[in-house]
């Protein structure tokens, strides 16, 4: 009898182990979600209060920590790489706004002061160290190339891939909140490539999140106005004024049923202390409106003027028959040619942006756990010490 109940005690506490196992991997994952939810509400309150910096570093903190336990593309990581790739945005576009400050003023120097320091002429000083140093600036060439290779991801690069990531996440879920959160990760995807001049890549971005806002948010939504405005002026940067001039009138006309709404909430308020809250929207709508229409007439005077430049040399060659044929002959220019060359050249992208369909662009963003751990702080600082 002893045996058998030892035994069989020891058959329970066998069976006993994998439960308990399995509670201390839920406890552990509720601890983990629990921690990343405690970061990023620091990281959204120090956005709120315009630290950038700490934003992205808290950000990195719990994407790395989700990554680490769910893995890169699990639907708990959404959130965090979202919001880790909208800080990063910002976080570039304000180095790019203390680069253009730090270079304003700065005088370029002559050849002549340049000269006595250019390490590659050479002196009566460094003619008997030059083989010895050769051999060591070539090591420590290939370690600076190597270390530059590595620190030269870029803050918008970054933010590209933390919102390709929460893109993917969200859009693979059906429910309208995770629909509009990927929109809202197109957006910013849009951003992204409108801030380095991929403007192509840009309206697929914007015209994608339009799609999906168009689909699940009421005819009055101010983000749906939000999204026309970047629509339209992705369009002028391409010199396609008059579907700019469209989707501008597109956001004026979301703003006045948004403003009618808003007037039907206050007069149904009762007492000078109600609905409070749709007064102050109202008069801030009301500010933006003639921003907006200020666009549509510049995108209507850029339309006459591109037109008029565009008639004046179908003239020009019309006029000139020999040469216009002479130019046909030799491959150059066409009035038909030369008519659409302004609109060529203004979609070129200044920087490539990669394309969410591409198989790189996949294989990037499903891992990135070498980006999530990347502290972009010290980076911030270098370029306002160099400021």
């Amino acid at each position: 009898m002893p045996e058998e109940t030892s035994a069989a005690s020891s058959s329970g506490s066998m069976e006993e182990k994998p439960c308990s196992s399995s509670a201390a991997a839920a406890d552990s994952s509720v601890d983990v979600m629990e921690e990343a939810k405690k970061l990023i509400g620091t990281g959204n309150r120090h956005l709120v209060m315009g630290d950038v910096v700490s934003a992205v570093s808290v950000f990195q903190d719990a994407c790395s920590m989700l990554a680490e336990k769910y893995g890169d593309t699990a639907d708990e990581c959404g959130e965090a790489f979202f919001l880790c790739g909208k800080s990063l945005l910002e976080l570039a576009r304000m180095e790019n706004t203390v680069l253009g400050n730090a270079l304003e003023g700065v005088p370029e120097e002559s050849e002549e002061d340049e000269q006595p320091n250019n390490p590659n002429i050479e002196s009566a000083n460094n003619l008997d160290d030059d083989d010895d140093d050769d051999e060591d600036d070539d090591e420590d060439g290939e370690k600076n190339d190597d270390d530059k290779e590595e620190e030269e991801v870029g803050n918008l690069q970054l933010a590209w891939e933390m919102l390709e990531v929460a893109k993917v996440i969200y859009k693979r879920k059906e429910s309208k909140d995770d629909q509009l959160m990927a929109a809202q990760a197109y957006l910013k995807l849009g951003e992204v490539s409108a801030e380095s001049g991929n403007y192509p890549q840009a309206l697929d971005d914007f015209q994608e999140c339009l799609t999906l806002q168009l689909k699940h948010l009421p005819p009055h939504s101010r983000l749906l106005a939000e999204t026309h405005y970047h629509v339209a002026t992705t369009l002028c940067y391409m010199d396609q004024y008059s579907q700019a001039i469209q989707h501008y009138n597109s956001s004026i006309k979301v703003i006045e049923t948004r403003l009618a709404m808003l007037q039907e909430v206050i007069d149904a308020a009762e007492g000078a202390d109600g609905a409070a809250e749709e007064k102050t929207e109202m008069e801030e709508l009301k500010r933006l409106l003639p921003d907006i229409k200020e666009k549509v007439e510049d995108a209507k005077e850029s339309q006459r003027t591109a037109s008029a430049a565009s008639h004046a040399i179908q003239q020009t060659l019309g006029g000139a028959s020999t040469s216009s044929a002479f130019l046909c002959e030799n491959g150059g220019p066409s009035s038909s040619s030369s008519s659409s060359s302004s609109s060529a050249f203004a979609t070129v992208s200044k920087i490539p942006v990669k394309s969410s369909d591409s198989a790189s662009s996949s294989k990037a963003a499903s891992d990135i756990s070498h980006l999530v751990r990347k502290k972009p702080a010290n980076q911030s600082a270098s370029v306002e010490s160099s400021a």
